[in-house]
């Protein structure tokens, strides 16, 4: 593809590595907090946690995606000299293509480590060989037609592919959420009955015990 489109590749990346961290940051964070909700058997907020998270990520996603588009041959300036036209262009090629599609990044990020978090680790395996395979197919099939773009389009394609294979696993992940969430509020329901109601009969309940000061068969007894 020639040396122009290494470098637009190396300079758009390295911006495209600072846009991406805090996409990143949600997805790490997730995991924690998924894996402290496991422990502490709140598995609804687990739920309200991803879907505050999804909207979170994905907004900062439209946003810095936006950004880069309309900016991104003044971006690519920040770390390139000469400004070559070439590399320009196709560094304006990559960021079309690279930032309109980092909600499907924010996706992946969230999803895979909650699914990481609640002790799921198949499945994000399985969404890294879609990623391969989503990549030989952009080199095998797309370069050839589509050039540069379509060498950078084997990222998107990845994320896709793993987003394909982990969000049916996620929602598998809910029901289970609600079934535990279920099962863990009738036991606490339970577990206050019968606390309430050990409490209701000790109120009621006298036990007799003998008066210290007198004995034998003709004692008195004191109530408790």
């Amino acid at each position: 593809l020639g040396t122009a489109s290494v470098a637009s590749s190396t300079a758009a990346s390295k911006m495209d590595q600072i846009a991406t961290m805090p996409m990143s940051s949600f997805g790490v964070t997730m995991a924690t907090f998924a894996a402290q909700n496991i422990g502490a058997g709140q598995y609804n907020r687990i739920i309200k946690g991803v879907r505050q998270t999804l909207i979170l990520s994905g907004s900062f996603a439209i946003v810095i995606g936006a950004l880069e588009i309309i900016f991104g041959k003044t971006l690519v300036g920040l770390f390139i000299s000469g400004h070559d036209p070439a590399v320009m262009r196709l560094s304006q090629t990559y960021f079309n293509v690279i930032a309109s599609s980092y909600v499907l990044l924010a996706v992946l990020f969230i999803i895979r480590n909650t699914l990481q978090g609640v002790g799921q680790q198949a499945m994000p395996t399985f969404a890294g060989i879609a990623e391969l395979v989503m990549r030989s197919f952009a080199a095998f099939f797309l370069v050839g037609p589509l050039g540069y773009a379509g060498a950078v389009a084997a990222e998107p394609l990845a994320w896709l592919g793993s987003c394909i294979v982990l969000i049916p696993s996620y929602l598998r992940a809910i029901r289970q959420l609600h079934n535990l969430q279920y099962m863990h509020d009738q036991n606490e329901q339970t577990k206050r009955a019968a606390v309430t109601a050990e409490a209701g009969t000790g109120e009621h309940t006298e036990i007799s015990v003998p008066n210290s000061t007198q004995a034998g068969p003709g004692s008195h007894h004191q109530s408790i």
